[in-house]
């Protein structure tokens, strides 16, 4: 506990180092932090989605077969598995994409890290654009963490039998919820993420992997 403590310590010292070069302003270290700190991991997250589109790829060519089991063996689901698992184990596929399960561990108490420091510099409070104090919530900033988080959504390509609605705006509107009660300056953090989220999607969708996984 020591250890994060530390780490969250170092995260919330150099928000308030970045402030205090900008007149005080916790927004702009807020931003500059969170902004910092996903580049930092940029290349992981990176590495992590073009392995996923190569997974999703991949599973996508063999999609047809797998339908084609779930209706021949629709009152078998032992027997589906079996065969569902035979043909992953032919093409050398994982049914679920091991590299980027780790990977997403090893990010989670970075980020969450992170967000704990973000939180401990917005409850100081402060004005930062438009925002009156980072520490309660903002309407606008909810509004447009949410259009970047839904942005990011619409990006990524959907595998065949996945309900666009489903995938893109139910996390949209749990965003706008949960940012309405939030302090501001989490939003901004978010926000941070979010934009992130939707260039590393980008560069995905447009220089499409073609290394096996």
């Amino acid at each position: 506990m020591t250890v994060w403590n530390q780490v969250v310590d170092v995260l919330r010292e150099a928000i308030f180092a970045y402030a205090s070069i900008s007149n005080g302003n916790l927004g702009v270290g807020i931003l500059a932090v969170s902004f910092l700190a996903r580049m930092a991991l940029f290349p992981l997250t990176l590495r992590l989605a073009r392995l996923a589109r190569i997974h999703q790829d991949r599973v996508g060519r063999i999609q047809p077969e797998l339908d084609a089991l779930r209706v021949r063996y629709a009152k078998d689901p032992r027997r589906m598995a079996e065969e569902t698992q035979r043909v992953f184990r032919r093409e050398h596929l994982s049914m679920v994409p091991l590299s980027g399960l780790l990977g997403g561990i090893a990010q989670t108490p970075v980020l969450l890290a992170l967000f704990s420091a973000v939180s401990q510099a917005a409850a100081v409070g402060g004005r930062f654009l438009w925002i009156g104090n980072i520490a309660k919530p903002d309407i606008f900033v909810a509004f447009i963490v949410t259009a970047l988080t839904a942005g990011s959504l619409a990006a990524i390509p959907q595998s065949a039998g996945q309900n666009r609605t489903l995938m893109m705006w139910i996390p949209a509107i749990v965003t706008m919820i949960a940012l309405s009660k939030m302090a501001a300056g989490l939003g901004l953090y978010w926000g941070v993420s979010s934009a992130v989220s939707v260039v590393q999607t980008l560069i995905v969708r447009h220089h499409r992997p073609t290394a096996a996984c």
